[in-house]
């Protein structure tokens, strides 16, 4: 990387200019948004991930599918509910098991929706989660939530040989939107807010 440092420092005429900032916006390759980046990129997400690692979870991520691609020889089928090849696709939404996971969240929060195909799921909440209210930021925690647990418990399942329940996975989503909820600085206030922080 020295070469790269030389050719940064020698162009600065300037030394007075030269910081962190500085370094950063010259070294840093852009690319293009993606339509979800706001979904994922805000303070307090679940995990506490960077916007490259979700990159990686929402479009590289090695589910079964993609890894015959690259000749790794298994089984494809889905683990968490041994029907259809496992995809990110069928994985966080077509899956039953991630289904009714989604399903209980949407209900403890009021909400009913059918099921949705990933890319419905993602114009959805690109659609409906806008604004700073306490429900908007309640279902974008439990959807990072919801992301990051399906594929913990995916990884539970095929390298651990542990099984949750629906309800047991509910229950962890809620219990980390709950802690995230008491970190911030909402105020809860109404009837609405209160019901939604104590379920």
């Amino acid at each position: 990387m020295r070469s790269d440092a030389r050719r940064l420092f020698c162009s600065s005429r300037n030394w007075d200019q030269i910081s962190a900032r500085w370094i950063w916006e010259n070294i840093r390759n852009r690319c293009e948004k993606v339509c979800w980046h706001r979904l994922v990129w805000f303070p307090g997400h679940i995990p506490k991930l960077s916007l490259i690692s979700w990159m990686a979870i929402l479009d590289r991520l090695p589910t079964k599918d993609r890894l015959s691609r690259f000749g790794i020889i298994m089984d494809g089928g889905c683990g968490l509910c041994s029907s259809g090849l496992e995809s990110r696709d069928h994985l966080f939404s077509d899956c039953v098991f991630a289904r009714e996971v989604w399903t209980a969240i949407l209900l403890a929060c009021g909400l009913t929706r059918a099921p949705l195909s990933w890319s419905d799921s993602i114009h959805w909440l690109l659609l409906n989660l806008k604004g700073k209210s306490l429900l908007v930021l309640i279902l974008k925690l439990a959807w990072t939530g919801f992301i990051y647990y399906i594929w913990e418990e995916r990884n539970h399942r095929q390298f651990r040989g542990s099984h949750r329940s629906v309800g047991t996975v509910v229950s962890s989503i809620k219990e980390s939107v709950r802690i995230k909820l008491y970190r911030s600085h909402m105020k809860r206030v109404d009837v609405v807010n209160r019901k939604l922080c104590i379920d």
